[in-house]
C-alpha cells in the first residue's frame, strides 16, 4: 500500500471541487400557469390573451434559459406553457371559423326561407310576417285561411299587417313572384354573443324585364339566432330582427 494519504484532496480547494447550481427560470413557470389556464378560452373567447402570454412567455423563457450557459433551468416547463397556449389559440380559431360558417349557412336558409315566403303573394304573408317573432311564439295556425281569420278581428294585428304588405319591398317581392331570382351577395356582419347570433346580409334580386333585359336590386336583411325564453323550446331559432328594406352596396354608389 502506497503511503499516499486518502485525504490527499483538500476540501478547502474551491477550484479543485465547484459546486454548481441552476435556478428555475420564472419566466418558464409563468409560461406553464398561463399556459394551463389558455384553456379557459373555451368558456369565453375574452380569455384569449392568456393564450397570446403563454405563447410570449414559453419564447422568452427558451432564449432565456439558452443564454444562461447552464445557470437556469426549466426547458420542459417553458415548452408546455408555450405548446398550450398554441394549441389554445389555434383551436378557438378553428372553433370560430366553424361556427361562424355555420351561422352563416344557417342563416341564408332562413332568409331564403323568407324570401320564398313573401313571393308566394298573400298566401306566403302569414309565413314571412311571423318570421318577426321568436319561432317560440308564433302561431300555430294551420292554414293561411285561419291565420288570416284570427287576426282579422285584431285591430292592432290588422293595422300591423297593413303596414307590412303596404311596405314597398314586400310589394315589389310579391309582384315578382317567382320571376325574381334571389341569391346572397355578400354578408355585412356577423355577431356571436351569448345570448344570439346576428347576421346582416345583402341578398341580389335579379328580375326580367319587358325589355329582355335583366336587373337587378339590393336587399339588406338582419337575422337573428335566439333561444326562446319558454322551458318546452331547447334549441335555438331564427326570426327576422326587422323589416328588410332595399340597399344599395357602397360599391354601387355614386359620388355626386
Amino acid at each position: 500500500m502506497s503511503g499516499e494519504s486518502v485525504f490527499k484532496t483538500s476540501w478547502n480547494d474551491a477550484s479543485e471541487v465547484e459546486a454548481t447550481y441552476a435556478r428555475l427560470c420564472v419566466s418558464a413557470l409563468l409560461a406553464t400557469l398561463f399556459g394551463a389556464a389558455a384553456f379557459c378560452v373555451y368558456l369565453s373567447v375574452w380569455f384569449s390573451f392568456l393564450g397570446v402570454i403563454a405563447v410570449i412567455l414559453g419564447g422568452v423563457a427558451l432564449w432565456t434559459i439558452r443564454k444562461s450557459e447552464g445557470t437556469l433551468t426549466g426547458t420542459p416547463l417553458a415548452y408546455f406553457g408555450l405548446c398550450c397556449g398554441v394549441v389554445a389559440l389555434v383551436s378557438i380559431t378553428v372553433f370560430w371559423i366553424a361556427y361562424q360558417y355555420g351561422v352563416r349557412r344557417e342563416a341564408d336558409q332562413f332568409f331564403h326561407l323568407w324570401f320564398a315566403s313573401v313571393q308566394q303573394g298573400l298566401e306566403g304573408i302569414p309565413q314571412a310576417k311571423g318570421f318577426e317573432a321568436i319561432y317560440s311564439r308564433r302561431s300555430n295556425a294551420a292554414t293561411a285561411e285561419e291565420w288570416w281569420e284570427a287576426h282579422y278581428e285584431n285591430k292592432y294585428a290588422h293595422r300591423s299587417i297593413h303596414q307590412y304588405i303596404e311596405n314597398k319591398l314586400v310589394r315589389v317581392l310579391m309582384a315578382l313572384g317567382g320571376e325574381g331570382k334571389v341569391s346572397c351577395y355578400k354578408t355585412l356582419n356577423v355577431v356571436s354573443q351569448r345570448e344570439h347570433d346576428t347576421v346582416v346580409s345583402v341578398y341580389a334580386v335579379t328580375y326580367p324585364t319587358e325589355f329582355g333585359v335583366t336587373e337587378t336590386f339590393f336587399v339588406k336583411i338582419i337575422g337573428k339566432r335566439v333561444f326562446p325564453d319558454q322551458p318546452d323550446f331547447k334549441a335555438a331559432g331564427w326570426q327576422i330582427d326587422s323589416t328588410p328594406e332595399l340597399y344599395t352596396p357602397e360599391e354601387f354608389k355614386t359620388t355626386p
